[in-house]
């Protein structure tokens, strides 16, 4: 890269001799340099005069290449010298469909906060596809939300750190006669039309725990988005069975299963044994922080 550097100056000062002194090196040294990045690009670069020096055209063409090429290469330089000292950094993770963004967005932003220049990007999918993006290498973490008793092998291979946990609950529009309740039971969601949560795992143990006991389970309209699925609930479309803490956020209304204990809970998911950088360590560091144990919520709603 000095043969670009000591090019760029006799550009500047058409001078070998102003150049040698501006770069603070022998004068030899440069014109060795330059002959040198000239027998590279095939062609000299200057028409040296007793009394005057000029680009010839093919330096006049490679003048702004070689200027874009060194600005890259310091740039270069200095974000790596800020990501050695964790100034800067970038971090992608990946977020299950079904957690919502209040969920994650604050835990993101901490390490936004502790690292200045984090370039940070969010990819939500299906649990599997995100779980297989982290073990590719694709995401550097996860948002995960595993299900209780449903091992999964790959998980031996994660490090996981619970950011929260909330009970399940039945989440309707205002004005609901469930709204007369303090609290409701499976029964009282026979022939109740349901919404469904795609790409939330924890939909096939409720379906199963209403088939279990004969409840008819009216599965009528579904939908991936969370900001979706409060609307559709809020104009009565039906109601959903969501974590307390998605249902104060969307400030609906919701009562708690008293027969269906079913937790979701949300794991900030890395892979065991990798290497961190210093914005993913950050976002460990964090997270751990965050698993710290909180109060109960009230079964009320919010």
């Amino acid at each position: 890269m000095h043969q670009v550097r000591y090019f760029l100056a006799v550009a500047e000062h058409l001078n070998f001799t102003r150049a040698a002194e501006h770069l603070h090196v022998a004068q030899p040294s440069l014109t060795r340099a330059i002959q040198k990045l000239e027998d590279e690009l095939g062609g000299p670069l200057f028409h040296r005069e007793r009394a005057h020096t000029h680009l010839t055209e093919l330096g006049r063409l490679m003048r702004p290449h070689l200027q874009a090429t060194l600005g890259a290469a310091e740039t270069a330089k200095r974000q790596a010298h800020s990501f050695r000292k964790g100034e800067m950094g970038q971090l992608t993770v990946g977020a299950c469909s079904s957690i919502a963004a209040e969920t994650g967005a604050p835990l993101l932003a901490r390490v936004a906060a502790e690292i200045g220049g984090l370039a940070l990007q969010v990819e939500i999918g299906h649990a599997p596809v995100v779980e297989e993006k982290l073990i590719a290498g694709d995401v550097d973490a996860a948002l995960l939300a595993p299900v209780a008793g449903k091992p999964d092998s790959r998980h031996d291979r994660f490090d996981l750190h619970t950011l929260s946990e909330d009970l399940f609950c039945v989440t309707f529009a205002p004005g609901h006669r469930f709204e007369a309740a303090s609290e409701l039971v499976l029964e009282d969601l026979d022939s109740e039309p349901l919404i469904v949560r795609v790409g939330c795992r924890h939909e096939e143990a409720i379906a199963t725990a209403m088939e279990a006991r004969g409840i008819n389970r009216i599965a009528r309209h579904s939908c991936g988005d969370e900001r979706w699925l409060a609307g559709l609930v809020r104009e009565g479309l039906g109601c959903i069975l969501w974590p307390e803490g998605v249902a104060r956020t969307r400030s609906l209304p919701f009562r708690r299963l008293a027969d269906l204990p079913l937790r979701h809970r949300v794991v900030l998911t890395t892979m065991a044994g990798r290497r961190h950088s210093p914005a993913l360590a950050a976002l460990v560091r964090q997270g751990a922080r965050a698993s710290l144990p909180r109060p109960r919520s009230s079964p009320d709603m919010a």
